[in-house]
């Protein structure tokens, strides 16, 4: 069986690669990430979707969104615009949005293959690819600078002063010479329902462009400074990040489609929160957690080294150490996954004695629960909270100082956040 798949592989491969005298462009790497996540699909889904349909997703249906920006093809209309939506079909977009068109394109997909359309289904689908695969682009889709501060932070060497940064056709982030690592990879079921898998395409693809931003600067230093093999490692890591998401959507579509969700194994019933980015801008607090107001998976104490998270004597692989006051927000679409927030909260052993911190959870800005002063040597509180069910639910941690105690010894710890879908 693995050498059927295997060779099937090789004939898209081959298919592909016939069809454009050069590939190993970021801007052709759609193909790349398409054909690597295909590649990987269960025996079953390869069967379903048939060889012909595999290899146009991976060859004539990678980019649609693009030729349809050109306005020159009305015929694309029904491919790439969403009834009622606004939004780009390359870039992050707000949550309203992304849960509303991530859920109609699985639809689409749905509905065209239990009607036999398979070939429809593919143009739906490869849109939806496309659209998760922009924002893993090392390149405008991900930064978080302009090309000008990039210029201004890593200035060109006179001889490469015309180089693009960024943006637009000719640009280095457009070019390479890079292969996705041949690596095993199994698909992941993203969520049992519309909304489940809604909910997670939409918050991978934010870690998707966290994760290819860091790659803009290497490539940038080894364009500039190097002979460009460091760029390409770059791109290819970003490139294989993608890959697998990639493959997890398709995946997940074509289980939610042919509903092989109840055999397939789910590993996302209990998320930890940690996993997830949250909706952080910069902010400055008191000492001494004035610079980042929050620490992931660790603490700090008063002289600003670093410790586990602990409560008393509990220590916690999972959490945040917090300064205070504070509020971590996260948004979640659609709003009505998860039923249960639970946590333990409390003060870190290194807290001083003048710490005195009140802990409350809001959802959508209405508060539900706020725990009683806690200070060192208290118990850790344990919280376990109903969710409310919501089109877009903002979830906060909030730290909240109690009259008289000392900043700098309010270090509070939330130990083991997790959200829960029963």
């Amino acid at each position: 069986m693995r050498v059927c798949r295997l060779v099937a592989g090789l004939m898209i491969l081959a298919v592909c690669l016939s069809a454009s005298e050069s590939l190993w462009a970021w801007g052709k790497g759609h193909r790349l990430i398409r054909l690597w996540a295909v590649a990987r699909l269960p025996e079953w889904q390869t069967e379903l979707l048939g060889q012909e349909n595999l290899t146009r997703l991976c060859r004539d249906y990678t980019s649609l969104q693009d030729k349809h920006a050109s306005g020159k093809m009305p015929q694309l209309d029904p491919y790439c615009l969403v009834p009622g939506v606004r939004l780009s079909l390359h870039d992050v977009n707000p949550p309203t949005q992304s849960a509303t068109a991530i859920q109609w394109y699985l639809e689409q997909i749905a509905d065209n293959l239990n009607a036999g359309k398979t070939d429809e289904a593919m143009k739906f689908l490869g849109v939806l690819c496309h659209w998760n695969e922009d924002p893993g682009c090392p390149s405008a889709h991900s930064s978080p600078v302009s090309e000008l501060q990039l210029k201004t932070l890593l200035p060109p060497p006179k001889d490469k002063a015309r180089y693009n940064y960024l943006f637009g056709a000719g640009g280095f982030m457009d070019s390479g010479n890079y292969q996705l690592a041949d690596e095993a990879y199994t698909p992941r079921l993203l969520g049992r329902t519309r909304a489940e898998a809604a909910l997670r395409i939409y918050e991978h693809q934010k870690l998707l462009r966290n994760n290819a931003a860091a790659h803009i600067i290497p490539i940038v230093q080894d364009t500039m400074q190097g002979d460009g093999t460091k760029a390409d490692e770059h791109r290819a890591a970003a490139a294989l990040a993608n890959g697998r998401h990639t493959a997890d959507v398709i995946f997940t579509a074509i289980c939610l489609a042919t509903d092989h969700v109840d055999d397939q194994e789910f590993l996302f019933a209990d998320q930890s929160l940690t996993e997830w980015l949250p909706d952080f801008r910069g902010r400055m607090i008191p000492h001494p957690y004035y610079v980042k107001p929050f620490l992931v998976n660790q603490a700090m104490d008063a002289r600003r080294q670093l410790h586990p998270l602990k409560i008393n004597e509990t220590r916690y692989e999972t959490g945040y150490g917090m300064g205070t006051p504070f509020e971590l927000d996260f948004v979640l679409a659609p709003g009505s996954v998860f039923k249960r927030f639970t946590c333990d909260v409390g003060l870190h052993p290194t807290a001083g004695k003048k710490g005195a911190v009140m802990f409350a959870v809001e959802a959508n800005g209405k508060e539900l629960v706020r725990t009683r002063p806690l200070r060192v040597g208290d118990e850790p509180v344990q919280l376990d909270v109903p969710l409310p069910s919501a089109e877009v639910l903002k979830l906060s941690l909030k730290t909240i100082a109690d009259e008289g105690s000392e900043p700098s010894h309010n270090l509070a710890v939330w130990g083991q956040p997790v959200l829960k879908t029963e």
